[in-house]
């Protein structure tokens, strides 16, 4: 399947229940990698970091973490 965009791809993942949303604001140099380790390593979802410190944007993490993503 493709998408026209990373929000279509977003709102697919958390159709499937594979998309974990953080709406606290997260540092992004070591909380966020602490985070996406310990979730890459459980084999669990994307997560969405709404709140980056420091930036305007958010960020997704461990979008290809499996297979089946």
């Amino acid at each position: 399947m493709g998408y026209r965009n990373l929000t279509e791809c977003l709102a697919d993942l958390e159709r499937a229940h594979q998309l974990v949303r953080i709406s606290q604001e997260i540092d992004p140099q070591l909380e966020a990698a602490a985070i996406h380790r310990r979730v890459y390593q459980a084999g669990g979802p994307a997560v969405l970091f709404e709140r980056v410190k420091g930036s305007p944007f958010p960020m997704v993490s461990n979008l290809f973490g499996t297979t089946e993503r």
